[in-house]
C-alpha cells in the first residue's frame, strides 16, 4: 500500500471548506455590516453587505432569529445557508462581507433554492453598494452606530 495520491487526482486540490476565514463571528463585524445600510431581500431571505478590501475573500454571517422557528428549524436554515455559501463562493463577488437573514416560512426551502437566492441577492447587494459609491471603510470615517439594516 502506498499513501500517495491516486493517479487521477490533481496535484493541487481546491478546498471547498467553509473555514474560519470565511465566517463573520465577531459582534463588531456584524455591526459594521449593519451600519453600511446596504440590503436587498426577497420573500425568503434578506442579505446585507459591506465592502472590505478588494482582494479579501467574501465572508458570511448568519442572523437567524427565534421568529424563524424552533431550534431545529433555525439550525436547518443555518446548515443550508452555510452549504449554499460554500458551494457558491467561487461565483460570489470578492471583497464583501455578507449577512444572511432568513424570513419566516411555512417550511424550509431546498438547498438549490437557497443557493440561487443567495447568489442573486449577493450580486444585487454588491451592485447596490457600487451604485451608492460604498468603499471599504476607514477607521476615521465610521458611520453612526444607530443605523442598522434590520
Amino acid at each position: 500500500m502506498t499513501d500517495s495520491l491516486p493517479v487521477d487526482a490533481p496535484e493541487t486540490s481546491v478546498s471547498f471548506r467553509f473555514d474560519k476565514a470565511r465566517k463573520i463571528k465577531r459582534t463588531t463585524d456584524f455591526q459594521l455590516v449593519y451600519r453600511a445600510r446596504i440590503r436587498v431581500y426577497n420573500e425568503r431571505l434578506t442579505v446585507c453587505c459591506r465592502p472590505t478590501a478588494p482582494d479579501a475573500p467574501s465572508r458570511l454571517g448568519l442572523s437567524v432569529s427565534k421568529k424563524v422557528g424552533k431550534a431545529f428549524v433555525r439550525n436547518r436554515w443555518k446548515r443550508l445557508l452555510r452549504e449554499a455559501f460554500r458551494l457558491q463562493r467561487r461565483e460570489l463577488p470578492t471583497g464583501f462581507d455578507f449577512i444572511a437573514i432568513p424570513t419566516r416560512q411555512d417550511k424550509v426551502p431546498s438547498l438549490e433554492i437557497l443557493a440561487d437566492d443567495l447568489l442573486k441577492l449577493s450580486r444585487r447587494c454588491v451592485r447596490k453598494a457600487i451604485k451608492r459609491g460604498a468603499t471599504a471603510p476607514t477607521r476615521d470615517a465610521a458611520p453612526p452606530l444607530s443605523a442598522t439594516c434590520e
